[in-house]
């Protein structure tokens, strides 16, 4: 069991990563994730499952969707990618995998967000 120091520490290191674009590599894990923290993946997935009600792939794939997001919001060149560039770009393994995770978290598809970006309707996309 997690004492409260160490998943306060956990918390803090979580942070720190999301501060970071670490989560844009492909080949991203959870091992990886751990080793980062300092601890074993299975006190990390519990912590991340109660500190961000996810498992760690949907964690990381919000992270990576928020990213490029943002990217779209305030790079408006980024409007110009093919949708496959923007899926390497966030660390998406194919296209196909991006554009379905992009609509489970915003629920509009990577193109339709960025016409309404274009045509600048923030209503839709808020």
């Amino acid at each position: 069991m997690m004492t409260n120091i160490t998943e306060q520490k956990l918390s803090a290191k979580l942070e720190e990563f999301e501060r970071s674009t670490l989560y844009l590599k492909n080949n991203f894990s959870i091992a990886y994730l751990a080793v980062y923290c300092g601890v074993n993946s299975k006190y990390l997935s519990h912590l991340i499952k109660k500190h961000k009600n996810k498992d760690f792939n949907n964690y990381i794939n919000e992270l990576r969707i928020n990213y490029i997001i943002d990217k779209l919001r305030k790079c408006s060149h980024h409007r110009n990618y093919k949708i496959a560039t923007l899926a390497e770009e966030a660390g998406f393994s194919s296209p196909n995998k991006f554009s379905a995770v992009f609509k489970k978290h915003t629920s509009f598809s990577p193109s339709f967000f960025i016409k309404c970006l274009e045509k600048k309707l923030p209503e839709y996309i808020i």
